[in-house]
């Protein structure tokens, strides 16, 4: 059977790169800088102030170039290289016992849902896995039960860390495509 990639780790905000970061912080300083050199009129001050904000523009700028320019960024390989390694475990089969729990604790609305593939139980919180907002938690009917899955996972102790997750080609997204 042919499956599709519907999520991967590879898609998770974690590949941002550090140059990017310190290119943003740079910028900010950098303007910073330049206001404090044309608007601050006090001599004791401007020169406080410039001190301060001096090591940032350095800094980041010094840190800008070493990012871009002289490290690698290996984040992609070694993500990739995770997911063909013998660390993560492989499941294929239909989702049975999906369950949508919607529960409201003190830190607010949370949204946990639940699914067997193959006697395998996987579980993950709306709110504390951000990427899977755009297939779970958000409602968008993605899952169900009968649909057929390929998951890349993480045993863990409590819960199985899922790190890919591929839907069956011929399969339709959403329950209410089925009804």
């Amino acid at each position: 059977m042919k499956y599709y990639t519907y999520w991967s780790i590879l898609d998770s905000p974690s590949s941002t790169s550090s140059s990017s970061v310190s290119l943003v912080i740079f910028i900010i300083s950098f303007f910073l800088f330049l206001s404090i050199l044309k608007f601050k009129k006090s001599d004791f001050e401007k020169k406080f102030y410039l001190f301060i904000v001096s090591p940032f523009v350095i800094i980041s700028f010094s840190g800008y170039v070493y990012l871009k320019f002289f490290s690698e960024d290996n984040t992609e390989k070694r993500l990739t290289k995770l997911l063909n390694s013998d660390r993560v475990q492989k499941v294929e089969g239909e989702i049975s016992n999906f369950k949508r729990i919607v529960a409201y604790p003190r830190s607010g609305k949370t949204t946990v849902e639940k699914f067997n593939v193959d006697s395998i139980q996987f579980n993950y919180l709306d709110n504390a896995l951000y990427e899977f907002n755009h297939f779970g938690g958000n409602h968008s009917n993605t899952f169900y039960d009968g649909l057929k899955v390929k998951i890349t996972y993480i045993k863990g102790n409590n819960n199985n860390e899922i790190q890919k997750i591929e839907i069956a080609e011929n399969q339709q997204l959403s329950r209410k495509n089925i009804n």
